[in-house]
């Protein structure tokens, strides 16, 4: 045992190395290329294998490796959700009651004779079943599929996970697959976000093959208030380095909520680590070019947790050198920094040469010349608040395929695209900046065509 332990330890430390030089290896990448200089092809070996399932090793699971896996992924313990397939093939996770087939129960009955749908929270019999041992190991044996609920009834949670998942009304049935590939870049930014501010994540692929979540596990109980405040103050400090194309950043953090309205459950996470997903790569934790680590287990124990009071400290020296911050909002005795919110006070430093600024169908910003953070900058001119979004927030109904802000621009071969009604504010911006800018006119001019006058 002693020698296996040696070795096992041996491996771990083979590994950290590893991702340490594919870390560096990445950032360099990426800094040729913010400097518009074309990076050499990656070797085949970075690439990712094409038989993701075959490269993670057999484990066998006992009650061990169960408590180990539930000490990171910690969520509440009184309720628990299962992934059900029904007959006519529906996808849905549901939360797990000793009463379901019992006569009375609300989910059970569906609707009412006056047509109101029936709620769980709202059921007389109502009475979760907890997770337990059990639970856990049926689920890492593949005989159920499990989702937890993060946030504690007092508002507290064990881990912050951004989740890179599509959240459209109809997705649940395709495990809320991606339609396009976009997520791997926001992951990959993620993940650099995080390594470079001495933070270690753990990214999932998850059950789909085609989505993930990246995972921040906390050493003891934080207020759900500042795990959120922390996510969104990293987010905002790698924003001053790193692009973020997609504002999906600022939306999917789980826990979704500060505090739970009474009687409710918050929004559940699936668990990962699952067999039958693991067969095809998925479901696993994967590194910065999605090749699944071989020993999962060992990358699940060489996670970080962070402690509160690190967690405080980043937020505090963040948020004040921050240079994107605006005034933060203060509730109560609360005070946060609002990414989505931040002042768009542009810097010249930013720029190498002038802005070149093309007016067609969109208004099209070259960003090879731009710093990261203003090309942060200028995406964040074309988001504006979801309210649909704040007026289901206020009626404690699901957001659930509803992001907290809508984003009208996108990037297209190197340029920001932005609907041209905000010409003047960008305009206004770069000059008040004393940032020099050019515009070219690319709309259609038209033609001029002769039109006889009528006769008297």
């Amino acid at each position: 045992m002693p020698q296996e332990k040696q070795e096992s330890a041996r491996v771990n430390a083979l590994l950290a190395s590893i991702e340490d030089l594919r870390q560096e290896n990445r950032r360099l990448r990426r800094l040729l290329e913010d400097n518009g200089i074309v990076a050499p092809e990656e070797p085949k070996d970075m690439l990712p294998d094409p038989d993701q399932g075959s490269r993670i090793l057999p484990y066998q699971i006992d009650r061990n490796k169960a408590n180990i896996f539930f000490s990171h992924f910690w969520g509440r313990m009184d309720v628990y959700s299962q992934r059900i397939v029904s007959k006519n093939g529906n996808i849905g996770y549901y939360p797990q009651c000793r009463n379901f087939w019992k006569d009375g129960c609300f989910r059970k009955q569906g609707t009412s004779s006056k047509g109101k749908k029936h709620t769980c929270k709202e059921c007389p019999i109502r009475s979760w079943k907890p997770v337990e041992l059990t639970t856990i190991l049926r689920h890492l044996r593949g005989e159920i599929i499990v989702g937890i609920y993060p946030l504690f009834p007092d508002g507290s949670c064990r881990f912050l996970a951004f989740d890179f998942d599509n959240h459209d009304a109809s997705a649940q049935q395709e495990d809320f697959a991606n339609h396009d590939a976009s997520w791997q870049h926001e992951v990959d930014a993620l993940r650099e976000i995080c390594r470079s501010n001495d933070i270690e994540p753990l990214v999932e692929r998850s059950r789909s093959g085609k989505g993930a979540h990246v995972w921040l596990f906390f050493a003891a109980p934080v207020p759900a208030s500042k795990a959120r405040a922390f996510g969104e103050a990293l987010l905002a400090k790698g924003a001053e380095t790193i692009n973020l194309t997609s504002f999906r950043f600022y939306d999917r953090m789980l826990p979704a909520q500060d505090t739970l309205p009474e009687g409710g459950l918050g929004n559940l996470i699936a668990l990962p680590l699952q067999p039958e997903a693991l067969r095809q790569g998925n479901s696993a934790f994967v590194d910065e070019h999605w090749n699944a680590y071989p020993d999962q287990w060992a990358a699940l124990q060489h996670a970080r947790k962070l402690k509160p009071e690190n967690i405080e400290r980043c937020i505090e020296t963040w948020q004040n050198q921050n240079p994107f911050a605006s005034p933060p909002a203060v509730t109560g005795t609360q005070v946060r920094e609002k990414p989505w919110e931040q002042a768009m006070a542009f810097h010249a430093s930013d720029v190498r040469g002038n802005v070149h600024i093309i007016e067609s169908n969109l208004l099209y910003v070259d960003g090879l010349n731009l710093a990261p953070r203003l090309q942060n900058q200028i995406r964040r001119l074309a988001a504006f608040h979801n309210p649909v979004f704040y007026k289901n927030q206020a009626m404690h109904l699901s957001n659930f395929a509803h992001t907290r802000f809508v984003y009208l621009g996108e990037d297209i071969d190197g340029y920001i695209a932005l609907p041209r009604g905000l010409r003047e504010t960008l305009c206004e911006n770069l000059k008040q900046a004393s940032i020099p800018f050019e515009v070219d006119d690319e709309r259609q001019q038209g033609r001029r065509i002769h039109v006889p006058r009528p006769a008297a």
